[in-house]
């Protein structure tokens, strides 16, 4: 899954990076597979997960295909169930929302490949 400086290999798809990622956050299998249509990858202990990967740009931050946290982005992360309330926890390439306004909507943001355990 990553090469010897700890980057995404190229030809990683997100499900197998999201399984990793659930796994790495959780200690616990990813309990279906991520299609990549949504980037809520699941729930856990009362806590989201989320994955921002664009597999074709992986290693670099764009916004505009979606591996970047913006306010925009943080807006439309879509909750497990209406109503949700729990901490969300965003994996991606990189975050422009201050951590004031993360904080606020309960979020923790993770550097991918960088905030990975095992990477």
């Amino acid at each position: 899954m990553f090469d010897e400086w700890g980057a995404i290999n190229e030809g990683v798809s997100f499900s197998d990076l999201a399984a990793f990622v659930y796994f790495s956050d959780t200690g616990s299998p990813i309990p279906a597979r991520a299609a990549g249509d949504t980037p809520l990858i699941g729930s856990f202990d009362s806590r989201a997960i989320y994955l921002l990967f664009a597999p074709n740009h992986a290693g670099v931050a764009i916004p505009t295909v979606g591996n970047v946290l913006t306010v925009d982005r943080l807006k439309a992360l879509p909750l497990p169930v209406p109503g949700w309330t729990g901490p969300r926890v965003v994996y991606g390439e990189g975050c422009t929302v201050p951590a004031e306004r993360l904080a606020a909507a309960g979020v923790t943001f993770k550097q991918v490949p960088y905030q990975l355990a095992g990477a």
